[in-house]
């Protein structure tokens, strides 16, 4: 994984944010809050750089889009006082849908990702490695589902054109899901971490 630090104070307290797909850290740069923040993106790796943080801080995981099937792959180790999930699911492929992640790998280029932008309201940072955007999503479909993940919060978008309303609402069965208006990257609505966190 990469690991970026948004905010590093020496706090006690730790937001550690599984980035979405492609995006880097732009959704995020506005928020503020008395919480360091580690950034994780790039899961072509899925090592957690658990070593760039103290033992002890009072941790909590803020997941995005395709990194919410990541970070719930490491929620029993991480064991975060709060846990909340944004946009995404454990088996981000099927939400998805097979024949859409697939022909986004297949046919991956500089005006893809442009369309892809576009349909997620995110910007996607000047100079993306094509190979490496590539190789990533090849990665995460080859994982395994994440069993069970434990969020305390889950936060889904009525008009996202990534991961599309009832094929959210079947991912999460039994899950009480927080519906919000707008699209796929939803953070102009926040200005602190502490609103998305609770």
């Amino acid at each position: 994984m990469r690991a970026d630090w948004l905010q590093r104070r020496g706090s006690a307290d730790l937001i550690l944010v599984f980035a979405g797909w492609a995006v880097g850290l732009d959704p995020f740069r506005h928020l503020s809050g008395a919480a360091d923040v580690l950034v994780l993106s790039d899961y072509r790796d899925e090592t957690l750089p658990e070593a760039l943080w103290a033992p002890g801080k009072r941790l909590s995981v803020v997941a995005y889009s395709m990194g919410v099937a990541v970070a719930a792959r490491h929620l029993p180790r991480l064991r975060p006082k709060r846990a909340v999930a944004i946009c995404g699911a454990p088996d981000p492929r099927a939400v998805i849908g097979p024949a859409i992640y697939d022909a986004t790998l297949a046919e991956l280029s500089p005006q893809s990702l442009g369309q892809f932008s576009r349909r997620a309201g995110a910007v996607v940072p000047p100079g993306a490695e094509i190979a490496a955007l590539a190789a990533e999503l090849r990665a995460l479909a080859g994982r395994p589902t994440a069993p069970a993940p434990a969020f305390d919060r889950i936060l889904a978008a009525t008009g996202d054109r990534i991961f599309p309303r009832a094929a959210m609402a079947a991912a999460w069965p039994g899950a009480e899901i927080d519906w919000i208006a707008g699209g796929h990257s939803p953070f102009a609505r926040w200005r602190d971490w502490q609103e998305i966190t609770g």
